[in-house]
């Protein structure tokens, strides 16, 4: 009588290593295209966020005399105290239903705080520099504080030069800590200090695949390097409402 064959049909050790080093080859490869394509997907939400605050903020200027709000206004007619007053994203609450502590109001790669002042946008309220030296509130943005003494008024649509190149909103810079002690992104834009560290006024790089999205004054949103956007030598003219670079406003030396 003939005896059977027995015939293993398992892996040997050999061969399930060699299956699981391809897999790892594979892994390795597909990670960085995976990666990429989530932070585009994040950059296409963010850019339909921020096209959704522009039609507030237009919407805000046809409404309001062809003026931009200020970063920080008045929250009851002829009040200047500070301590009473309301953000430039409130004003665009009757124009835009999605709130500013709404989550789903910011950027979907934005993972700090949100709360009165901290987000993952920033106004571009007082221009090149920030909110200028120490008794220079020449405040070259779209719209500072209703109370500081000694401003230029609001800016209107027609002192920006051009709209097409002048920052309106922005994907925020970090601040080590809010009001609450929380990290977040700082609700209106800081120009001139280059450092990726997380603390004072720093940026994420990581974010949208090492490019921030940035809303301009004429509506249109689009995305640039954080290197270049945030050093004045390169962008100053795309702060300041008279196209100008006023370099003796450059934040220096932080």
């Amino acid at each position: 009588m003939k005896r059977k064959r027995h015939v293993d049909n398992g892996f040997t050790l050999v061969e399930l290593l060699v299956v699981i080093v391809i897999i790892g080859i594979l892994a390795a490869l597909l990670l960085p295209a995976l990666a990429s394509a989530k932070a585009q997907a994040h950059s296409t939400q963010c850019k339909s966020r921020l096209r959704q605050i522009a039609v507030g903020l237009l919407l805000y200027v046809e409404d309001n005399g062809g003026k931009f709000p200020y970063y920080q206004g008045s929250a009851h007619n002829g009040v200047t105290d500070p301590y009473h007053y309301i953000l430039w994203s409130q004003k665009l609450w009757p124009y835009d239903p999605i709130k500013w502590k709404d989550r789903a109001y910011h950027c979907p790669a934005y993972k700090g705080a949100i709360s009165r002042g901290l987000g993952s946008y920033a106004y571009n309220a007082f221009g090149v520099g920030g909110q200028g030296r120490p008794g220079d509130h020449q405040e070259l943005g779209l719209g500072g504080y209703v109370f500081r003494p000694n401003r230029h008024g609001l800016t209107s649509e027609l002192q920006v030069q051009s709209p097409s190149e002048m920052f309106a909103v922005g994907e925020s810079r970090w601040l080590d800590q809010g009001s609450a002690g929380i990290p977040g992104g700082n609700d209106y834009m800081f120009c001139g200090i280059q450092t990726v560290n997380r603390g004072g006024i720093a940026f994420d790089p990581a974010r949208h695949g090492k490019n921030y999205n940035q809303l301009f004054s004429d509506g249109h949103v689009s995305a640039m390097s954080p290197w270049v956007l945030f050093n004045p030598t390169n962008t100053a003219v795309m702060w300041n409402h008279d196209h100008q670079p006023h370099p003796e406003s450059w934040r220096k030396g932080l």
